[in-house]
C-alpha cells in the first residue's frame, strides 16, 4: 500500500510540473484550432455541423468544444488549457493500465508527458487530446471486464477523430485472434449502438452532406506535406521509445501491439499526414516501452539504468529544441489588434479569409464569418468540397472584410 501511495505522489508531481510548465506559456497560434473555437461558438448559436457548416470529422469533439465554450465564455485563451489537462488525464490512464504487476509503471506518465511529441502537440487544440483518453478508457474498461462500456468509449474516440478507427480495428482483431468472442460481440454491439445514436440526427438532417464530409471528402483530399519528412522528424525525437516499444511488442504480445501496428500502417498510406496526427501513437509506444523495460528489469537491471541515462539525455536535447525553436513557431501575436480594427468599422459586413486566422479574429470582434465558410483550408478547395469561384463571387457581391 505504501509503495502504491508513493507511486501516486510521483505521478501527481509529474502531472503538476507538466501543467505548471505548459500554463506558463499559453499563446494563440496559427492553425486549425481557431476553426474549432469558432465552430464551438456556432453550435451554441444554434448551427449544426454538416448541415450548416462543413466539418471534416464526426461531431463528438466539436460538441465537447461547445461545452467548454459555454464554460469559458469570451475567455477564448482558456481553450488552450484543454490539451494540457487532457494529456495529463491520458498520463493517469496509462499508469492505471500498467500498474499492478509492473514495477516500472510509475515511469510511464513521466515518459509520456516528457516526450517531445506530447510537449509539442499540447501547444495546439487538435481533437487528439480528447480522442486519446477515450481510447485509453475503452482499453481500461475492457481490462476491468466491462466490454459494453469499452465499446461505447471506442465509438466516442472514433466519433471524435476518424483516425482512431485503425487502432480500434487492431484491438478487435486481437480479440478475434484470442477467441474472446463474447467480449468482441459486446464491444461491437455497444459501439454500433453508440454510433447510431450520435450520428443518426446528422444523417436525418443532412444525409448527403454528412456522408460526403465524412467519407467522400477524405478520399478526395490531395497529397499534403511529404509524409516521410514528418515520420523522420517523429523518429528523430522518439527513437529510443520506439526501439523500446518494438522490444516490448516482441517480448510481450498483448492487446496494445495491433492497435499500434494498424495505426502506423494507416499513416503510411494516408495521403494527407500531419505531425499532430502521430500523437495517437504515443500511448501505445509508451505502454509497450514500459513492458519491454520491465522485461529487461527482471533480467538485467543495469541495461535499464543505462537506457534511463540515455533517455534523460534525449529529453534534455528535445526539450532544448522545443524551447529554443518549436515553442516559438506559429504564435499569433496580434489577434486582439486585428479584432479591434474590425470592431471600429462602421458596418456589419461579415469577414472571410484564411482559416488559421479568420475564425479567431471573428470570435474576438463579434463579426460573423461569411456564409459560415469557416474552414478554408486549401485542401478543402482542392478536394472540391468548397467551390472557390462560387464563394469568391458571392463574397464580392455581398461585401466582406477579407482577412
Amino acid at each position: 500500500m505504501e509503495n502504491k501511495n508513493k507511486d501516486w505522489y510521483i505521478v501527481g508531481a509529474t502531472i503538476l510540473f507538466f501543467i505548471l510548465a505548459k500554463l506558463s506559456s499559453l499563446h494563440f497560434r496559427f492553425g486549425d484550432e481557431n476553426v474549432y473555437f469558432y465552430m464551438s461558438d456556432a453550435i451554441l448559436n444554434g448551427f449544426i455541423p454538416h448541415r450548416d457548416f462543413f466539418l471534416a470529422d464526426p461531431p463528438v469533439f466539436i460538441y465537447i468544444m461547445a461545452f467548454f465554450k459555454m464554460l469559458f465564455g469570451s475567455h477564448i485563451i482558456l481553450f488552450k488549457t484543454l490539451p494540457i489537462f487532457f494529456d495529463s488525464l491520458s498520463a493517469i490512464l496509462i499508469y492505471l493500465l500498467l500498474r499492478g504487476k509492473n514495477t516500472l509503471a510509475v515511469f510511464a506518465p513521466i515518459l509520456y508527458l516528457a516526450s517531445f511529441t506530447v510537449i509539442a502537440t499540447s501547444d495546439y487544440v487538435t481533437g487528439a487530446e480528447i480522442m486519446i483518453p477515450f481510447i485509453l478508457l475503452a482499453i481500461l474498461l475492457d481490462q476491468k471486464a466491462k466490454p459494453f462500456w469499452s465499446g461505447v468509449f471506442w465509438a466516442l474516440a472514433c466519433l471524435s477523430k476518424l483516425y482512431a478507427g485503425p487502432a480500434l480495428l487492431g484491438f478487435l482483431l486481437y480479440k478475434l485472434i484470442n477467441k474472446q468472442y463474447d467480449n468482441l460481440k459486446k464491444i461491437i454491439i455497444s459501439g454500433v449502438l453508440t454510433t447510431i445514436i450520435i450520428m443518426l440526427p446528422f444523417f436525418l438532417l443532412a444525409p448527403q452532406q454528412t456522408f460526403y464530409n465524412l467519407f467522400i471528402h477524405q478520399f478526395n483530399r490531395p497529397t499534403g506535406i511529404n509524409k516521410w519528412n514528418i515520420l523522420i522528424f517523429f523518429i528523430k525525437f522518439e527513437w529510443l521509445l520506439i526501439l523500446a516499444s518494438i522490444w516490448g511488442a516482441i517480448k510481450i504480445k498483448n492487446k496494445f501491439v495491433l492497435p499500434l501496428i494498424f495505426s502506423i500502417i494507416f499513416f503510411l498510406f494516408y495521403k494527407d499526414l500531419y505531425f499532430l496526427y502521430l500523437h495517437i501513437l504515443m500511448p501505445f509506444i509508451i505502454i509497450l516501452a514500459i513492458l519491454g523495460l520491465e522485461f529487461l528489469w527482471n533480467k538485467q537491471k543495469e541495461i535499464v539504468y543505462a537506457l534511463g541515462i540515455v533517455f534523460i539525455a534525449i529529453f534534455l536535447y528535445s526539450t532544448s529544441a522545443y524551447l529554443n525553436i518549436y515553442q516559438k513557431e506559429g504564435i499569433f501575436e496580434n489577434p486582439q489588434e486585428i479584432a479591434q480594427a474590425l470592431i471600429n468599422t462602421s458596418d456589419n459586413s461579415p469577414i472571410y479569409g484564411v482559416q488559421e486566422v479568420t475564425p479567431l479574429v471573428a470570435l474576438m470582434s463579434g463579426k460573423k464569418i461569411f456564409n459560415n465558410v469557416i474552414d478554408t483550408n486549401t485542401q478543402n478547395f482542392a478536394a472540391k468540397t468548397h467551390n472557390l469561384n462560387k464563394i469568391s463571387e458571392e463574397a464580392v457581391k455581398n461585401g466582406i472584410y477579407l482577412i
